[in-house]
């Protein structure tokens, strides 16, 4: 099969979802994030320490760069996708406080899931669920941090 033939059926095959591209491993596509619906919530052990997870298992990191509103944009937001919702996140299972989700208007529309006020998201790294390979790092800035049941930085 042609390279312009297999580039159409990824294209093709990937219509109507939304993938996250490892920027490091050219060619490796994670699984979809969701792309409609409200977000699901949880508390869980990660990699990088209790913290917060999508519903699909997903860590989810703060950016110490924001400063109540998403700043991580462009390439940024590549590496780091923010957790948008279609209305109000869930607080799902492991002790989430209901009372601290909520949303932040989107850098690029939308709207973002936020916990504590800390516009939250996925780094494409993570390929495993509880994978928490974005924790801590110094990246577009600032540091990343897996986000606790307060809504605070883990820093272990």
């Amino acid at each position: 099969m042609g390279k312009a033939l297999v580039a159409a059926a990824l294209l093709i095959g990937a219509a109507g979802c939304s993938s996250t591209v490892d920027m490091d491993t050219p060619g490796k596509t994670l699984a979809p994030l969701p792309t409609s619906g409200p977000v699901t919530v949880n508390l869980g052990d990660t990699t990088g320490g209790r913290g917060l997870k999508d519903g699909a298992g997903r860590t989810l990191y703060l950016f110490a760069g924001d400063d109540g509103r998403p700043t991580c944009t462009g390439a940024c937001a590549a590496r780091w996708p923010p957790v948008l919702t279609e209305g109000a996140p869930r607080a799902g299972e492991g002790g989430v406080r209901a009372g601290l989700l909520g949303t932040v208007a989107a850098a690029g529309g939308g709207r973002q899931v936020a916990y504590a006020g800390h516009p939250l998201y996925r780094f494409a790294r993570d390929a495993m669920p509880g994978a928490a390979s974005g924790a801590m790092l110094q990246d577009f800035g600032a540091q990343w941090y897996v986000v606790d049941a307060s809504g605070d930085a883990v820093r272990s």
